[in-house]
């Protein structure tokens, strides 16, 4: 095969790969996880069932591939090195923004619901598609370099990852799922408020 057609067909395979990932996507959403069929996916893609198959095996392989694309994107805007030249509220706040990501579109949102009901129930694909890269990893990075800049003081990096992450999902994350996105009209100022309890109990005064 000449080589401008083996390039014509990859971007060809490609872009069905996406419109099927597209089209799962919508239909999770709408249906939910259980209740979704191959078939919805590959009319919703406008593909053929043989298609969507061709490229992943089954339902399952396809929700797996969704969900490890959606959390790849959050965790792309999360590699953000520690600074002494911005304050460190702002580079806290950055990290929040991250995870917010997640729910401050109404596609996202719908998708996170979905996540997050699917995952209560099957703990054990929870575990599997989760536990593959830890995702404190950059923050606990960042939380490293601040305190050697003496800016924090902690015990556990660890432990201080998850208190953050907890505070930004329990005031602002939660919320915008239970509220379809309502209350992110006053998450500025429940931004603001969370850094500050943080740095409240972590920031190394001077």
């Amino acid at each position: 095969m000449p080589e401008k057609q083996k390039i014509r067909k990859k971007r060809d395979t490609s872009r069905k790969r996406e419109a099927i990932l597209d089209g799962a996507v919508k239909v999770f959403i709408e249906k939910g996880y259980d209740v979704s069929s191959m078939d919805e996916i590959a009319d919703t893609a406008g593909v053929s069932k043989r298609t969507v198959y061709n490229h992943f095996e089954s339902k399952e392989a396809l929700f797996r591939t969704v969900v490890e694309d959606f959390v790849r994107q959050r965790d792309e805007m999360k590699p953000i090195e520690y600074t002494r030249d911005l304050p460190i509220d702002q580079q806290l706040k950055a990290f929040a923004q991250a995870e917010l990501y997640l729910i401050d579109d109404p596609v996202r949102r719908g998708l996170s619901k979905v996540l997050t009901s699917f995952f209560l129930i099957d703990v054990t694909m929870a575990n599997e598609i989760m536990g593959q890269n830890n995702p404190y990893a950059a923050f606990i990075q960042w939380l490293n370099a601040a305190k050697q800049d003496h800016k924090l003081d902690f015990s556990s990096p660890e432990l201080t990852a998850r208190i953050f992450y907890g505070m930004v999902e329990g005031c602002l994350t939660y919320p915008a799922l239970l509220s379809n996105g309502e209350s992110l009209r006053t998450a500025g100022p429940m931004l603001d408020e969370l850094v500050s309890v943080f740095l409240g109990r972590y920031e190394l005064t001077q």
